[in-house]
């Protein structure tokens, strides 16, 4: 994963849709849940599409596992924010946020739910008592569903982005993605990469978040109601309890790989 980002780096904001709404959605989720917020960590923060928009509302600093990536969100961020070169399922910062975000569906890029579940008690060992944690998943039926869809094309300037998705029998969904990149003589040259996720029933995370997290609210897409049924993607907004549970014990004691 770490080449592929690093690699499609340059253009990931120009395919990724409009981070303005997605910014807004997650400032909204948590001003309604923790209003006196300050600081707030943005994980696979990518780019830092998103976390530039919140750097007016909270002392933002950003983690990701791609170094091409926190290059690009360097230069959009304020010179002293900082930025942190790790793997979202075992990152170790010894400071605590009272906001923890994840946007983009970054965590369906775990490919194993121990992974999950260690990234659930890191970011539980990196928020304040009270802190808020948001994120969003793509569902394991919206996965499903883009494995039908032949081939998407999308223009972005005078490049083209074509992405295909197939699914293994283990439910990996693997995303091809070929970018058509103009150069200055007139030719394309042509990125390739297979980046992977996969998705976990909606009744399997929430489970997990219980054992440490209070408050859990499930959300649509858009911020309100989750029709957990149909819905492409939803939001999870936890609240950290003042005691870990069996989950958060069991990721401090133990290590967790992750797949990437």
């Amino acid at each position: 994963m770490v080449p592929a980002y690093d690699l499609l780096a340059p253009h990931y904001d120009a395919v990724t849709g409009n981070a303005a709404s997605e910014a807004a959605l997650v400032r909204d989720i948590i001003q309604r849940r923790h209003s006196r917020a300050v600081t707030l960590l943005d994980v696979a923060c990518g780019t830092g599409a998103i976390t530039a928009l919140l750097a007016d509302n909270y002392q933002v600093s950003g983690l990701d596992i791609s170094s091409g990536m926190l290059a690009v969100a360097r230069a959009k961020l304020p010179g002293q924010t900082p930025l942190f070169l790790a793997d979202m399922a075992r990152f170790e910062l010894n400071t605590r946020f009272d906001a923890i975000i994840c946007a983009y569906q970054s965590v369906n890029h775990l490919l194993g739910f121990p992974a999950w579940e260690s990234f659930f008690g890191c970011v539980y060992d990196h928020l304040h008592e009270d802190g808020v944690f948001v994120f969003d998943i793509a569902t394991v039926g919206y996965l499903r569903m883009m494995t039908g869809i032949p081939r998407i094309v999308q223009q972005f300037g005078d490049n083209y982005l074509v992405i295909r998705v197939s699914m293994t029998d283990e439910l990996v969904f693997r995303w091809h993605i070929e970018v058509f990149e103009l150069q200055p003589d007139g030719k394309y040259r042509l990125l390739t990469q297979t980046l992977t996720m996969r998705s976990f029933p909606l009744d399997q995370v929430r489970a997990a978040l219980r054992r440490v997290f209070a408050e859990i609210e499930v959300l649509g897409g858009h911020g309100g109601p989750a029709d957990e049924d149909s819905a492409d993607r939803v939001w999870f907004a936890c609240r950290k309890r003042d005691r870990p549970g069996p989950l958060a014990d069991r990721v401090m004691e133990g290590s967790i790989d992750s797949a990437w």
